[in-house]
Parts: C-alpha cells; structure tokens; sequence
C-alpha cells in the first residue's frame, strides 16, 4: 500500500511539473527594446508607450548618455483598450477611441492577400516614435529610423520632400496574420482621368499574436510633371534581426 501511494505521489508531481513547464513555454513574455539615442541632448528621462490623447504610460528610460531601455508588457491591446475606455468617458472628449485594424496601418490594401483581415492591433507610442518626459513634463520625442531628414519627412510629408529611408514600429496584434501582395497608387493622372504614373507599395509581412516589429521603407523616389518628389516605390515587411541597423533620433521640444 505504502508503495502504490508513493508511485502515484510520483506520478502527480511528474504532471504538475509537466503543466508547469507547457504554461512556461506558451505564457507570453513582454518584449524590450534597447538602442542609444544619437545626439540626445536631455537629462536622465522617462519613456512614454502611449499614443495620442491617453495619459502616458511610463515603460522605458533613457539617461545622460542616450542609452535607451524600452519594456513593452504583455497583452497591450488590453492595455490600450482600457486607456481608449478612460477618454471616451471624459465629458470633453474630442474623439471616440477604439482598437485599430489591418487599414489603419497598412493602407490601402486593395489587391493583397490577407489571411486573417479582422485582428486588431494596438501600435506602441505615437505615430512611430515615444515620448520622453521629465518630472512629468514632456520634453522631446524619439523615432527609430534610418535618419533624421526621413523621419522629419515621414513626420509632415506635406511640408517635406520624400526621401529613401526606412522606420520601425512595433505593434501589438490580437491574433496571427499575414499580408501578401501589391498595390499601385495614382501619382499624376491626365485631364481625361488616365493615370499616368503610379506609385507601387510592396507587403511582406507575418504577424504574430503578441509583439511583432514592421519597417516602412522608402525604396525608390522621382519627380513627377511637375517637378514634385513623389515616392515610387515603398514597402511594408515584417523584421526579426533590426537592432545592428537601427538608429534612434531625438527631437527636442
């Protein structure tokens, strides 16, 4: 008897040990960022994660030197959804707040094959880039790309000619998906309505269900009728290797 209840001690410990492995191997991690800021000019500072209009959320640091440490948590569509929840109840709340989708970042998505079309994505920081505050004053903001003059550019495109370059963003995605394919953009059309040139954006990319990093990529630029840089060709791709080729940018208020 002593020895039957000694066996299946055993045999519940080997299963509890095995549970906890598989929820160990399948629990989501959070995922960290780290980089140095060219040219940062502040003091030891905080890193907001959040976008526009919601109160900051403080997971990252950079100091004196620019060395950055970015920890972006687990389940962040929760988290933003909450902080979209918080505004929409405020009296004077300008806009109504809500998950995005595939056509929010990834637009227009005409001609592309796309695997899974209603996974909702929440997108780290605001536009591309994050925040920096000091004792809760926010002092400038930092975007991850391949230079200054492209993320100016990327920033107001109305005000700035396009140039080849690159950015990253990082987006949090509810569920798996991917998005295959081309589409062209009018860039001049004729007094007739016929396009005369257009402009051709590429997709490559595999979401994942939790973090995933994409770069927008200005690949090719030329000048239209009227003597207008316009972009020609651009793409969307998902990336696993960036850090040995990411510069980071500061923009000081």
């Amino acid at each position: 008897m002593l020895r039957l209840n000694t066996v299946l001690l055993i045999t519940i410990l080997l299963l509890s040990i095995s549970c906890k492995d598989q929820s160990a191997t399948t629990k989501e991690t959070s995922y960290k960022i780290t980089g140095n800021v060219m040219d940062y000019e502040g003091h030891d500072a905080q890193v907001n994660i959040m976008g526009f209009f919601v109160d900051p959320l403080f997971k990252g640091s950079i100091d004196e030197s620019g060395t950055l440490i970015i920890e972006l948590p687990n389940e962040f569509n929760k988290t933003s959804q909450k902080a979209f929840d918080d505004y929409n109840s405020l009296s004077d709340a300008a806009y109504e707040l809500s998950s995005i989708g595939i056509e929010d970042i990834f637009s227009p998505l005409e001609n592309l094959t796309i695997s899974n079309p209603d996974v909702n994505i929440a997108l780290a920081g605001k536009y591309y880039g994050f925040e920096t505050y000091e004792d809760g004053v926010r002092t400038g903001r930092i975007f991850p790309g391949s230079s200054k003059e492209f993320i100016t550019y990327n920033i107001n495109p109305e005000k700035h000619e396009p140039i080849k370059g690159h950015f990253y963003m990082w987006l949090y995605c509810d569920g798996k998906t991917s998005i295959r394919g081309n589409n062209k953009l009018p860039i001049e059309v004729n007094a007739s309505g016929e396009v005369i040139k257009e402009s051709t954006r590429e997709y490559n990319i595999t979401l994942k269900k939790g973090w995933n990093v994409v770069k927008y990529t200005v690949i090719a630029t030329e000048k239209d009728s009227n003597g207008i840089e316009q972009v020609m060709k651009s793409s969307f791709t998902t990336e696993e290797n960036y850090e040995n080729e990411i510069y980071w940018h500061y923009f000081q208020l």
